[in-house]
């Protein structure tokens, strides 16, 4: 998992990289198609006498910001289409990282229920109720050696459960408020910031459908925008990546 997370930083990075420099690219070519490539050719020095002399000069950079969308492209889908989906066993930690550390989640336990709350707020399940035990732990062997013990707030997460079907559950609102409502105050949200070395349990609920079989559980870091993670090399939700997923039974 520590291996997956190199390559999601790294991956970062070689996006931000390349969006720099094809920036640069494109205000070259813009300021070129202003002033003309002859007053251009005059200010450039023999060092760069192959990129700036002679004509074409946007022709030239317009080749070297298509190599570069190409590399960057052939990067990004060869990462995808050489990823593994890999199905964690229960208690098995997925990490996510952070700025400055690493999260680890995983599921420690899960129940099932007809029906959640108590009196007016109490729900039954149009099937049946799965009460998801997720932890979240601080490792604190991912920091580095200046970081302090200071709080950290998790990033969002999205949470659903795929049956073996491939159908998908998200968390049901209803059932969720009426159990944080039953919990009376000791209910756990998943951005509760913590300290290195804490770990907490959140409990989510989901309404399944009958004689549903196969359970995983995939925990998910959307990116803000959605659509930049599609382009991330090695981010799981970039295009052809396989998941993560963690197994709720043993």
């Amino acid at each position: 998992m520590a291996a997956k997370q190199l390559v999601a930083v790294i991956g970062a990075l070689s996006f931000l990289g390349t969006v720099a420099v094809l920036g640069v690219l494109i205000a070259a070519i813009v300021i070129i198609k202003l002033f003309g490539d002859d007053r251009l050719s005059r200010w450039s020095g023999a060092v760069s006498g192959w990129l700036f002399g002679g004509a074409g000069l946007t022709r030239k950079l317009a080749v070297v910001a298509g190599l570069l969308l190409f590399l960057y492209t052939t990067a990004l889908v060869t990462a995808s289409a050489s990823s593994h989906e890999w199905v964690l066993s229960r208690g098995a930690e997925k990490y996510f990282c952070e700025i400055d550390c690493h999260l680890a989640y995983s599921v420690v336990g899960f129940q099932e229920l007809q029906t959640i709350g108590t009196g007016s707020a109490q729900k039954s399940a149009q099937g049946t109720f799965f009460i998801v035990s997720i932890r979240t732990r601080f490792d604190e062997r991912t920091i580095s050696p200046n970081r302090g013990d200071s709080p950290l707030a998790p990033s969002p997460r999205v949470i659903t459960l795929i049956d073996d079907q491939g159908h998908e559950y998200s968390v049901s609102r209803d059932a969720q408020q009426s159990l944080e409502a039953e919990r009376d105050g000791r209910w756990t949200p998943l951005t509760t910031p913590l300290r290195p070395g804490e770990c907490y349990i959140t409990q989510l609920v989901f309404d399944l459908p009958p004689a549903v079989s196969g359970l995983k559980l995939l925990v998910a870091s959307p990116t803000q925008p959605e659509w930049l993670s599609r382009f991330l090399i090695g981010d799981e939700g970039s295009i052809l990546h396989k998941k993560v997923y963690l197994r709720l039974n043993s």
